[in-house]
């Protein structure tokens, strides 16, 4: 994990813009489709360890889907102002109190969510009212607390969020539920076979099920051999989810 801001940034340099949340100016990554637009938006969330340059791939696949794509650094991130993330979970990691302190870090990561929302709706080149939310590992997290905030946003999608910290924070988990319960929007949740765990899916999909609220689970194929590959199924998996992906969008956005 890293929060640092020498690293593969370089890759989105074309991309780069600003944002502001909470009083503080954070970094993002903006593209679209060729033309005047209005496009449908996608904001997509990176993971704990920062925006990837592997990430790449699947945005520019979301922009050949026609969709203008704002990838918002959030808060503490690749060198953005106010703390990340793990300097506030000073608990053992898996301790009764790690959690609530998970909770609390990543409640405020989501306030940055809500203001990337607001700047993509604020682009002449977006149309306002379609504007979905997407996000890898703790990005996924991102979509899936501001889903339950009823964020004003069209369909989330969750790529392996939270399939390595699941276990190890109850509190986590008992707050994406009662987001499950609380969305009044459509969500996919993906995993790939050989992620760390694939509870979350079935958990919190279960809960979606059982509410009968529109939503897609989907579990593809293992991406390597062993256990964890699949993680990055954002990244590495693009040619598995693009035409899900495609179709879903398609039908909500």
């Amino acid at each position: 994990m890293t929060n640092s801001a020498a690293d593969a940034l370089w890759v989105f340099s074309d991309w780069r813009t600003e944002y502001v949340s909470e009083g503080r100016t954070l970094t993002g990554f903006f593209v679209a489709p060729d033309g005047d637009g209005p496009f449908p938006g996608v904001v997509f969330h990176h993971g704990s360890a920062g925006l990837m340059a592997e990430a790449k791939l699947g945005l520019l696949e979301l922009v050949g889907m026609g969709y203008a794509v704002f990838a918002p650094i959030r808060r503490g991130f690749h060198g953005n102002p106010g703390p990340f993330w793990e300097t506030l979970v000073t608990e053992p990691w898996g301790s009764e109190a790690m959690g609530p302190q998970l909770v609390s870090a990543l409640t405020g990561e989501c306030d940055d969510t809500l203001a990337a929302l607001e700047w993509i709706k604020d682009q002449a080149i977006v149309d306002p009212e379609r504007v979905a939310m997407l996000g890898s590992s703790y990005g996924g997290v991102m979509v899936m607390l501001a889903a339950g905030r009823q964020a004003d946003f069209c369909a989330g999608i969750s790529f392996a969020g939270p399939s390595i910290t699941w276990p190890d924070a109850p509190a986590l988990q008992e707050v994406l539920i009662d987001s499950m319960r609380r969305t009044e929007i459509p969500l996919f949740l993906i995993q790939a076979w050989d992620d760390v765990h694939l509870t979350p899916t079935y958990v919190l999909g279960g809960e979606l099920a059982a509410l009968q609220k529109q939503h897609e689970t989907r579990i593809y194929q293992p991406l390597g051999t062993e256990r964890g590959n699949g993680h990055g199924v954002f990244n590495k998996g693009v040619e598995l989810w693009s035409a899900d992906v495609r179709r879903f969008l398609a039908r909500w956005v």
